[in-house]
């Protein structure tokens, strides 16, 4: 039973898909007609996502896939209304298309190219990515996960609505609040970096087995196609990079197609101007937090969708204030320096990059517990419960 039920969110995802494959070859008032039974199907299978809670986690990774699915096959269709070029094969091109959220390779379709520069074979392509894999997966199930409730031993109380604010703490604004303990500072620190390890892990594997399955054992792609989804943590030195350089870019292209749509049709901004990149970088965070409060509800998970809310579009505020703050602050530098030596050091690189991973280890710091602490809060509550604890 619990088998069958967990084919109904793919179930429903493939009848969405086959709507898209027909959809994308009819013009724009036919794709209409066609939306309903695009979308709400999409709709079913993230209303199914609670079947898949067998697996921890899979029910809201799976949530959150066939929200992302929503916005790209809205973007494909309807806002950018991409067609399949005439001169590729017709059902490949519209694979492409579909399979193409970050939008890579559509543009290009066919990807024929002159003189490929020795492109990976398909085993070093897979023995690599694997490792790769394996070596993360060890490290969690043997060294991270065993260790953090034996060091840790969390309870609720860890992540009770006292625990969220800490610089309001430090400054004595808030009355009757608990101290701040070397194990608060040392939880804060752990799930600041912990949910991005997370989340590194899970949507790694699944772009990895969905690599393997349409490039090595299908063969419908070549393995360039298939890049990493993350970039290199190395790049990730201030919080524009951490979500332009580092952070996948799933939501991205179509996040832009709907905050394009809004800037020329309904507000009037000049296309390409620094206003609308302004208001389509904020709508990207913004839409990216709707899309986690989605996920929760309909996963069944607890929802918060002040807190998921706040957490998105405060990083985008931080981005905001990093372009305003950091070039003055870098000139300031530059001409109050008297001495050489100590101008060169900080204008060096390396000093940007240490001072720039502080800052952002610091905003986690302060940001994640109010956007993790009241989930966690009700897991541990709800655990304890069962557990007769309490």
């Amino acid at each position: 039973m619990v088998l069958l039920q967990s084919l109904i969110p793919p179930a429903w995802f493939a009848v969405s898909s086959a709507v898209f494959f027909v959809s994308i070859h009819l013009p724009i008032k036919s794709r209409l007609y066609l939306s309903p039974f695009l979308i709400g199907t999409a709709i079913l299978s993230l209303r199914a996502s609670p079947y898949l809670t067998w697996l921890t986690g899979m029910n809201v990774l799976w949530a959150l896939f066939a929200c992302i699915w929503i916005q790209h096959a809205v973007a494909v269709l309807y806002f950018d209304q991409l067609k399949v070029p005439p001169t590729a094969s017709s059902w490949l091109s519209t694979y492409k298309i579909w399979n193409d959220p970050r939008r890579q390779v559509s543009r290009g379709i066919p990807v024929q190219q002159q003189s490929p520069p020795r492109p990976p074979s398909r085993i070093k392509f897979t023995c690599y990515r694997l490792g790769k894999i394996l070596l993360c997966w060890t490290l969690q199930l043997f060294i991270v996960g065993p260790l953090v409730p034996f060091y840790f031993g969390f309870t609720a109380q860890d992540f009770s609505p006292s625990r969220q604010t800490f610089l309001r703490r430090c400054l004595s604004l808030v009355h009757q609040a608990p101290p701040i303990t070397l194990r608060e500072i040392q939880i804060r620190l752990f799930l600041s970096v912990y949910w991005i390890w997370i989340a590194y892990l899970m949507l790694d594997l699944c772009n990895f087995f969905l690599a393997v399955l349409f490039s090595v054992i299908l063969r419908l792609d070549p393995p360039e196609e298939w890049p990493p989804l993350f970039g290199s943590p190395r790049q990730a030195y201030s919080i524009r990079r951490f979500w332009t350089k580092f952070w996948h870019r799933l939501t991205v292209p179509c996040c832009a197609a709907s905050g394009k749509q809004i800037t020329r049709h309904l507000i009037g901004m000049i296309p390409g101007s620094r206003s609308e990149k302004v208001f389509v970088a904020f709508w990207t965070f913004l839409l990216s937090g709707l899309c986690h409060v989605v996920a929760d509800w309909q996963a069944g998970e607890p929802c918060h969708p002040g807190d998921d809310l706040l957490f998105f579009v405060a990083n985008f505020a931080a981005i905001a204030l990093e372009l305003m703050v950091v070039p003055r602050l870098k000139s300031r530098v530059k001409r109050y320096c008297a001495d050489e030596k100590v101008a060169r050091l900080a204008g060096s690189g390396w000093v940007e990059v240490v001072v720039g991973y502080v800052w952002v280890l610091a905003f986690f710091f302060w940001i994640t517990p109010k956007w993790q602490y009241p989930k966690l809060h009700a897991v541990l509550i709800q655990a304890e419960l069962d557990s007769g604890v309490i």
